[in-house]
């Protein structure tokens, strides 16, 4: 809650709402957190695997030790195939997630597409990213939404401007009159700066990649 409340009070301020016109969310960890989304796949995996016993859990703490999950846990209880992680993968790319939008967002959204336009940029696989909008009723929510690999494959992911170029377009909005919100220092305002897009770092301390930051 208090990491949305910076987000409202930012957006509130007259030095960044000031001729603005459309409003571009990142969505990782920026309006709901993706650690909850890892967990989801982790339990979907676990139910295709009742002989592995806690496997949720097994590959919960594989994942925080920085190991690979699905490999370590099969590897330790002796279930390591190639038809087993192929089938593990799948599971968790293509499982119905169980995700929540962060508390407040659904208000904030709300508020702000009453005024401007709102749009997601967001990367990962297609049909990961469109569960996930699908899980979190976000398509009913905003404008418009970009997957980067719907465009041609990772290399159009952030920080490459494709995508914000894209946006521009389909939200006919200059790009000084474009906000991007997100999280990730390193990819998400690369684009945004190089354009002229006003941008605001949600600095999410408990996000997937806040350690590398």
């Amino acid at each position: 809650m208090e990491k949305i409340i910076e987000i409202q009070d930012i957006l509130e301020t007259e030095k960044y709402l000031d001729g603005i016109k459309a409003v571009i969310f990142d969505l990782d960890d920026t309006l709901y957190p993706e650690k909850d989304y890892v967990r989801s796949g982790f339990h979907a995996v676990a139910e295709c695997f009742p002989g592995i016993k806690d496997m949720a859990n097994k590959l919960w703490l594989a994942f925080e030790t920085g190991e690979r999950p699905i490999d370590t846990v099969l590897m330790k209880e002796d279930r390591y195939s190639q038809e087993n992680i192929e089938k593990a993968l799948r599971i968790y790319r293509f499982h119905k997630p169980d995700i929540s939008l962060y508390p407040g967002v659904k208000d904030l959204l709300e508020r702000i597409r009453s005024n401007w336009k709102i749009g997601i940029i967001t990367d990962g696989r297609p049909d990961g990213q469109r569960a996930k909008l699908e899980a979190l009723g976000l398509d009913q929510k905003v404008d418009e939404v970009i997957i980067t690999d719907e465009l041609g494959g990772a290399e159009f992911r952030k920080p490459c401007d494709v995508a914000f170029k894209i946006m521009r377009e389909r939200m006919d909005v200059p790009f000084c009159q474009m906000m991007y919100v997100g999280d990730n220092l390193k990819k998400d305002f690369a684009a945004p700066q190089k354009l002229g897009m006003r941008a605001v770092f949600f600095c999410n301390l408990n996000g997937m990649y806040s350690r590398e930051e």
